[in-house]
């Protein structure tokens, strides 16, 4: 399943984590990158079930799989007004203090996780989209080990 469209409910964040990892393990990630694309996944819809959408059960999410080579990008769309990332965005130093207030640190983990992330606002339909990228190899992003 290289699709999936979620309302936007809490509950819906834990469907789509269960999705990457099933995606993870059949594209062949090892345990840890099974974990943080997880994880990624995880966060990058609830900022778009609860910034996005804001919650409202009539929006959607969307996750979109892509295999590019070596590569998976995972793409999430909310159809809300869209969230505006935090500044944890543009942070090019990956080894600065992660801001952990509940603004922003969703964002800030995400940025860890994988070695691909961009946010696109969308005019029409409106909203944002989230790619999360990650090569197939079993090195964490950036040199970090897992922790």
């Amino acid at each position: 399943m290289d699709r999936l469209r979620l309302p936007s409910t809490l509950a819906s964040v834990e469907a789509a984590e269960e999705w990457a990892w099933r995606i993870a393990d059949a594209s062949g990630l090892d345990g840890d990158g099974r974990h943080r694309l997880g994880l990624a996944v995880r966060e990058a819809v609830a900022n778009a079930v609860l910034h996005g959408n804001r919650s409202d059960p009539g929006r959607f999410v969307d996750l979109r799989l892509r295999e590019e080579g070596d590569r998976l990008r995972v793409e999430v769309g909310d159809d809300g007004e869209g969230f505006t990332p935090s500044a944890a965005v543009d942070r090019p130093d990956h080894r600065a203090p992660v801001d952990l207030s509940p603004s922003g640190r969703g964002v800030a983990i995400i940025r860890r996780l994988v070695d691909e992330f961009t946010v696109t606002r969308r005019h029409t339909p409106p909203g944002t989209v989230v790619v999360l990228g990650m090569a197939r190899g079993t090195a964490a992003p950036h040199g970090k080990g897992h922790r």
